[in-house]
């Protein structure tokens, strides 16, 4: 089974999705975005209607997906951003480039982070989302069973080939020639979860985080 098939095979919902935390990282208005992993265009037809977008660029792996998100955004590039994609934006196009739960399913988000920055102003910013792998659900399984399997969705979501804790995400755009500028923990609200952050004075809150929201910006020797 190739890449492609993989995501072929995910349910709906995992293309339709509206990213209103990523949204709410957006600043301005009239921005020009690059939004790669776009889906069916959801989040980029919401920063259209909202105003923070007036033109948003998509690149989406499935074919299908992609056709269903090309009446939302301006372009929808269809394609493997690593392998099939000639990118050929003007330098320093986008006010803002956004890969949300994208980097995990690279191969070497490191070279395509590098890529991505000729096309980035020096003003702009770089939207990512990421999954943590040392949230206490992975360690909990790989600690007290040895288990460490892949499921069809969430942190070990099978087509993920790259796993981040915030110190190798940090590590990583620095050494892709960006500066992060904020990293926020999303942890789940579930009551249980709430009341072990309280407990333990936020010392184990690494542990609870499932994703990181990063903002980042191009570095200034870069």
């Amino acid at each position: 089974m190739n890449k492609k098939d993989i995501y072929k095979k995910k349910n709906g919902n995992y293309y339709n999705h509206i990213r209103h935390d990523l949204i709410q990282m957006i600043e301005g208005n009239d921005n020009k975005i690059l939004d790669i992993g776009c889906g069916e265009g959801q989040t980029g037809w919401t920063l259209k209607k909202l105003g923070k977008a007036k033109e948003v660029i998509g690149i989406e792996l499935v074919e299908g997906t992609a056709k269903r998100a090309e009446p939302r955004l301006d372009k929808v590039i269809h394609g493997d951003v690593e392998e099939e994609i000639t990118l050929s934006f003007q330098p320093e196009y986008f006010d803002y480039i956004i890969l949300a739960d994208v980097i995990e399913h690279l191969i070497d988000p490191w070279r395509v982070i590098k890529q991505l920055s000729r096309f980035l102003s020096r003003e702009g910013f770089l939207i990512a989302s990421i999954p943590n792998i040392g949230h206490w659900s992975v360690l909990k399984d790989l600690i007290l069973f040895d288990k460490f399997e892949y499921q069809r969705a969430g942190i070990l979501d099978k087509a993920h080939l790259r796993f981040f804790t915030e110190k190798t995400i940090l590590a990583m755009f620095s050494q892709s020639g960006f500066t992060v500028k904020s990293i926020r923990s999303v942890r789940s609200e579930r009551t249980r979860s709430k009341l072990l952050n309280l407990l333990t004075f936020g010392r184990f809150k690494k542990f609870l985080t499932g994703r990181y929201l990063i903002k980042a910006q191009k570095a200034s020797n870069a």
